[in-house]
């Protein structure tokens, strides 16, 4: 759910680098160490703490069936453990000053198949066979050595925080989560179907309830509403950081607008007042440098929708 939202293609280099970020800030107490493969190579490994934890990443350069993903991480995962349990690589380990390893981390966006965890338990058996039958050259894994598989909702919390404080320069593309087609008014509560139409007629100046420009527009502002709740409710779980900052501009803009709207006496002016809070509040949107121009338009619509549906809105009628 986390990478729907990042409006950045992922490819192995993008994914090493943005991991690499989350493992820093997760483990920082067990003292992360990344592994720059520069000189002598990265040992099999991008980065080690001191408390035995190891992890590869690995991203599929291009879009696969389930199948056809799990046969590729499958074959990466063997390769890895591959290089893991042989003569150069554990020498190399041990020159970097890696612990024993109690964990082996294959960090990967997603995955669709429980073969996979099947395939981490067998290669995990291997391995300790291996250091079973020579303790002395194995003695780079710890005896209760394990696989675990991480994905990228594992670090909900670190690319959230990473986005919004802007130390990668990833965007989120909440516009995706729109949809076009017509509103499912079953979602939407009697009451909030009325206020966005009377106030709808309200900003355009009491026009017929037949015009087809009244009937979109009333369409587009449910639509938006319904899309907003839901827009939010994603931000809420997977980027928890990021959904408390734009709660808070909400919260506090809203207010604004009641007492705009509520101390116009001049109803001729409604469009005016309208347009002008759309501005500005996109203005204000402007400010979170982690969101694209797209996403911004589209918080600027599902959220004033949702100040049209309840009462922080209010318009004259002419």
């Amino acid at each position: 759910m986390i990478l729907k939202f990042i409006d950045t293609p992922l490819d192995g280099k993008s994914w090493e680098k943005l991991m690499n970020s989350c493992y820093r800030m997760k483990f920082q107490d067990e003292h992360f160490t990344e592994i720059p493969a520069v000189y002598g190579g990265d040992a099999g490994i991008e980065g080690f703490t001191r408390k035995g934890r190891v992890y590869q990443c690995y991203c599929p350069e291009r879009g696969y069936t389930d199948d056809d993903l799990h046969g590729h991480l499958r074959d990466k995962m063997t390769k890895d453990i591959g290089k893991l349990t042989t003569p150069k690589y554990a020498d190399r380990l041990r020159g970097l000053g890696v612990p024993a390893i109690k964990e082996w981390h294959f960090v990967i966006p997603e995955y669709k198949d429980s073969r996979i965890i099947s395939h981490a338990e067998t290669k995990r058996k291997e391995v300790i066979a291996l250091k079973n039958a020579d303790p002395s050259n194995y003695d780079y894994i710890d005896d209760d050595f394990i696989i675990v598989i991480k994905q990228a909702e594992d670090f909900k919390v670190e690319i959230s925080r990473m986005i919004r404080t802007t130390l990668t320069d990833m965007q989120l593309n909440i516009a995706i989560h729109h949809t076009t087609a017509a509103p499912n008014w079953s979602q939407c509560e009697s009451e909030k179907v009325n206020n966005i139409k009377r106030k709808v007629k309200a900003v355009m100046g009491d026009v017929d309830e037949s015009d087809e420009d009244y009937i979109d527009l009333v369409n587009m502002y449910i639509n938006s509403y319904i899309n907003g709740i839901e827009i939010m409710k994603v931000l809420r779980v997977s980027y928890s950081e990021v959904y408390e900052e734009i709660f808070i501009l909400e919260q506090s803009y809203k207010k604004q607008v009641s007492f705009k709207t509520r101390m116009n006496t001049n109803s001729s002016i409604n469009a005016q007042l309208f347009n002008e809070i759309l501005d500005d509040f996109q203005k204000k949107l402007e400010q979170f440098k982690y969101l694209n121009m797209a996403s911004i338009m589209e918080l600027k619509i599902d959220l004033i929708s949702g100040w049209l549906a309840d009462c922080s809105m209010q318009f004259r009628s002419r």
